[in-house]
């Protein structure tokens, strides 16, 4: 953890200004999945404000992804739009409801497809490495 806030700032807009399009996404679901994680946590220790904050963070970036998708390029874009439709109506059940039974089952269907845009990042970085022509992701940068 970083004492100063601008260092952490810093690093954390480098770290997204030199990352691939792929490798954004797979951060997204990295710190979806720890935000769900602390939200749950703090739902489960009664700690409202705590788990609003969280909650509310993480549907800021399922938002983001569901408006980087681009419907017309994948053919199942439309399918993943509904998914992270529904994740976005289950944190704003958890956060309503202060429960957290919507929250883990958010955290469990991300952590399924953050597996899947993991394994798609590495096995694209392994074609690029391997001189391939690269595939592009579904979304828009």
């Amino acid at each position: 953890m970083y004492p100063n806030p601008t260092l952490a700032g810093r690093f954390t807009e480098d770290g997204l200004t030199t990352a691939s399009g792929p490798r954004i996404v797979v951060m997204c679901f990295d710190r979806l999945d720890r935000d769900l994680s602390e939200a749950i946590g703090a739902l489960d220790a009664s700690e409202t404000a705590r788990a609003h904050e969280l909650l509310c963070h993480a549907q800021d970036i399922v938002h983001e992804l569901l408006c980087m998708l681009d419907l017309h390029s994948w053919e199942h874009a439309a399918s993943l739009a509904s998914i992270y439709r529904y994740v976005m109506e289950l944190l704003t059940r958890a956060n309503v409801a202060k429960r957290s039974a919507e929250a883990a089952e958010a955290r469990s269907l991300l952590a399924e497809l953050g597996d899947a845009f993991r394994q798609a990042s590495i096995g694209l970085a392994s074609t690029v490495d391997a001189g391939s022509p690269s595939t592009q992701f579904s979304v828009r940068a």
